[in-house]
């Protein structure tokens, strides 16, 4: 099996596996109308094994599974010329005809004038119809299936072709290409492009030397016999190991040379094995060709000869279309105008509504860009409104640090969890307002009218109360710290509505009481000082 590319008459091979041996010893079974669905899902799982790419398929069949008979007619038309080969071989064989495929190539030597010569090739149904069933079964694309003497010689050419190996001085003179395998092989003579002469070499023959050589030249001999004046000038053997070739070439009086069908391709496969793939090389070559000269899919067939009359018919029908047409001519000009303004009007529209929409889709970018960068920060102001709303009023509490920090988005991903970070500072003599404080941030961490319930949307996350200690200004006191992270959210989120009265900035802090024995506490500045200069920093 080899898989390839095939075009404009040269092939590349890219992968190349041998698949051969006893059931027992992982081979495929024979195939046959009863193990073919079998042998096709072993096909195909040992494909997928391989990396196969799904590709058409190409099938050879052996040379002792089709019969091939040379046959002589008179010169008929082209479009006959499938019968009278049909009907020739048909008359020298004993299967029925609905038992057999018949397809044929022309030969171009050796008739006379008035002569035509053609080699039929028969296929029995059965094994086609297994072949089929395999193809099936493989989830491959069937498209061919021609004798494998063809493809050894396709392939052979094709190695003329690329300097593989170097062919006859003479292009005329008949060559043979022999190939070999554990089940025997094919010896194949070829002439001019025609293949003259094939036979099938029996597996026992390969025992010995003196077997193989003399099964050579008896083959020789016979086509010799049958071909006289046109003899063999030299042999190719298909093999990479040269086990055979030093023999053949001691023991027959004519040059014998050896040569590689996997040259430079799939150099993992051992060169004991390379000389098998003459077939499977010799395929993708046929496929290289405009049309395959033998294919039993779609054997030649007889064509319909052409009604004499056609031609007049095909005159009238032009001219019955002239005449309707030269009278609609005079509808089409006064609808002229009409689909002139139609068209006008819908170019019209047409670029009016990708004005719109080109205009549309800037807009919502330059919107989503806004949104994205407005998303990215926290209102502080209404988060310190907010703050104010909740802060309970106790006694002994109030609070002395409001930090706020923006969180940068990651420099790497762009990604931003969270916008900011609060830290609150209070002072309190109970831990009670503390606590309110706290749960009134978690009351309000998620959304409480969220556009999708599933997901709602969070405000304070990672809420966290540490206790810092005594407090400085009140011995009382102790000072707390209350954190939480923020997320963004728009002014319609900001739920809260206090009215409630400033405080008195000129008593802030508190003035601690004469019991708590506590030291004076240094005056705070007024929240507006009247420079600009004198205004504290801001953290942010």
């Amino acid at each position: 099996m080899v898989s390839g590319t095939a075009s404009g008459g040269a092939a590349k091979v890219d992968l190349a596996v041998a698949w051969s041996g006893t059931e027992a010893e992982g081979g495929p079974p024979a195939l046959t109308a009863e193990t073919a669905q079998r042998v096709g899902e072993q096909l195909r799982d040992r494909l997928r094994a391989e990396r196969f790419s799904p590709a058409p398929v190409v099938v050879s069949v052996p040379r002792d599974r089709v019969i091939l008979k040379e046959l002589r007619y008179p010169v008929v038309p082209l479009p006959e010329e499938p019968n009278i080969v049909r009907f020739q071989a048909l008359k020298e064989l004993s299967d029925a005809v609905d038992d057999v495929i018949i397809d044929y190539i022309p030969l171009t030597h050796g008739a006379v004038p008035g002569e035509r010569r053609s080699m039929a090739v028969v296929l029995r149904k059965d094994l086609y119809k297994a072949i089929q069933v395999m193809c099936e079964a493989a989830n491959l694309k069937l498209v061919a299936v021609t004798p494998r003497p063809y493809a050894v010689s396709a392939g052979l050419m094709q190695a003329f072709r690329g300097g593989i190996v170097a062919p006859l001085e003479a292009k005329t003179d008949a060559f043979a290409a022999l190939t070999l395998g554990p089940a025997g092989g094919e010896f194949t003579v070829s002439r001019g492009g025609d293949i003259t002469f094939t036979r099938t070499i029996p597996a026992p023959v390969l025992a010995s030397d003196s077997m193989l050589v003399a099964e050579v030249r008896r083959n020789i001999t016979m086509y010799a016999g049958a071909n006289p004046g046109q003899p063999v000038q030299g042999l190719y053997i298909a093999e990479a190991d040269g086990r055979w070739a030093p023999r053949l070439r001691a023991a027959l009086g004519i040059p014998v040379t050896a040569y590689d069908p996997l040259a430079g391709a799939v150099p993992e496969v051992p060169a004991p094995l390379r000389g098998r793939f003459a077939g499977a090389v010799g395929l993708l070559a046929v496929r290289s060709a405009a049309e395959l000269p033998l294919n039993f899919v779609t054997p030649r067939q007889p064509r319909a000869e052409a009604d004499p009359k056609r031609k007049q018919l095909l005159v009238a029908g032009l001219l019955a279309f002239a005449v309707v047409a030269v009278g609609g001519i005079f509808g089409w000009m006064q609808l002229g105008a009409a689909d002139d303004r139609i068209a006008s009007l819908a170019a019209e529209k047409d670029r009016k509504d990708k004005e719109y929409k080109e205009s549309a889709e800037i807009d919502k970018k330059r919107l989503d860009a806004v949104n994205g960068w407005t998303n990215r920060r926290v209102v502080w102001l209404d988060e310190l409104f907010d703050m104010a709303d909740r802060f309970p009023v106790a006694g002994g509490f109030y609070a002395t640090n409001f930090t706020g920090t923006a969180i940068a988005p990651d420099q790497k991903t762009g990604k931003q969890e969270f916008q900011a970070d609060i830290v609150l500072r209070v002072a309190a003599r109970d831990p009670a307002p503390v606590n309110s404080l706290v749960e009134a941030i978690i009351k309000e961490a998620t959304d409480p009218k969220p556009a999708n319930p599933k997901q709602p949307a969070t405000f304070y996350a990672s809420m966290d109360k540490r206790l810092i200690g005594p407090d400085k200004a009140d011995p009382l006191a102790k000072e707390y710290s209350v954190s939480a992270k923020v997320n963004s959210r728009t002014a319609d989120k900001f739920a809260r509505n206090p009215a409630f009265s400033p405080p008195d900035r000129t008593k802030y802090p508190p003035v601690i009481s004469k019991e708590t024995k506590a030291e004076p506490v240094e005056k705070e500045p007024d929240a507006t000082p009247a420079d600009p200069k004198d205004t504290p920093p801001v953290e942010k």
